[in-house]
């Protein structure tokens, strides 16, 4: 389990929150869904994250966000780049809070929208060895605390997060979580889904009564992630909304203790049949 934040987080997974946070972490067509408030979006719904929903199977791990943002971001002047967009989507399965798993460079880092402004260059996930933070650039804010205070406290504030003083815990009040990919390994690609294909996979964001007008889902190979539990994160880049997401991804079974199941498997329905057979 999650050491350095357990408290505090502990009883936001398990409570869920109030309102749309009473659905946040919910199991759902096979989707785990983490849904955010919808109304804590500083700047408006360009700038709205309302859900993150991931999703395993045997070969891959899905991953879905809605928002107001498109993949290229929204145009923005006084943005660096004159656009201000989504960040990398950042997993952290060490059980440490965010800082410290950055700090000790064992964050795996998903760079899914291929304009933002990481440093890394191609689509996919990435073991991260150094993160940094693109708020400043973004004319953003400069930390959650200043997000806050500006007035954007809201039950369910970052989905599974969602109390103020469970984001405190978990990312620090005063420095700003470094959710953009400066430098790491390239693990693996990404394939996009069409609207069509993410609903064929079950897919059901509407079942939160979300009303965004952007979703964005993908998958990748699941040999690309440990297993074990994690917290999925994702900013916008002038920090003016952000989501977390706590679930788990499951161990695959080694091919020897696979073979001995089909063994086993084989063993009982054999004696099933002696059974029927001498019935």
């Amino acid at each position: 389990m999650f050491k350095k934040f357990s408290a505090a987080l502990g009883v936001t997974v398990l409570s869920f929150g109030l309102a749309q946070g009473a659905q946040a972490g919910t199991f759902h067509n096979g989707w785990n869904y983490s849904i955010d408030a919808f109304n804590d979006g500083s700047g408006g719904q360009a700038f709205e994250i309302q859900g993150l929903a991931i999703k395993e199977t045997a070969e891959s791990i899905f991953v879905s966000v809605t928002g107001g943002s498109a993949l290229t971001g929204t145009s923005y002047v006084h943005a660096a780049d004159g656009n201000i967009g989504w960040t990398d989507l950042m997993f952290n399965f060490t059980g440490e809070d965010y800082n410290t798993a950055a700090d000790s460079g064992s964050l795996f880092g998903v760079h899914f929208a291929d304009d933002n402004d990481s440093d890394v260059g191609q689509v996919g996930v990435y073991q991260v060895d150094t993160a940094k933070t693109v708020y400043s650039t973004n004319s953003g804010y400069n930390s959650l605390q200043q997000y806050y205070d500006y007035g954007w406290e809201k039950e369910n504030t970052m989905g599974d997060i969602a109390t103020k003083d469970a984001a405190y815990d978990y990312f620090g009040a005063t420095t700003a979580a470094r959710s953009s990919i400066q430098s790491g390994t390239f693990l693996g690609g990404l394939t996009f889904l069409t609207a069509q294909e993410a609903t064929d996979e079950g897919l059901d964001f509407s079942n939160f009564d979300t009303t965004a007008t952007e979703t964005h889902t993908f998958k990748f190979d699941r040999s690309l992630l440990p297993s074990g539990e994690f917290i999925a994160s994702v900013f916008m880049e002038c920090l003016n909304d952000g989501i977390g997401l706590h679930g788990s991804v499951e161990a695959v079974p080694e091919p020897s203790a696979m073979g001995g199941l089909a063994f086993l498997g084989l063993l009982a329905a054999k004696r099933r049949r002696r059974k029927a057979a001498n019935a």
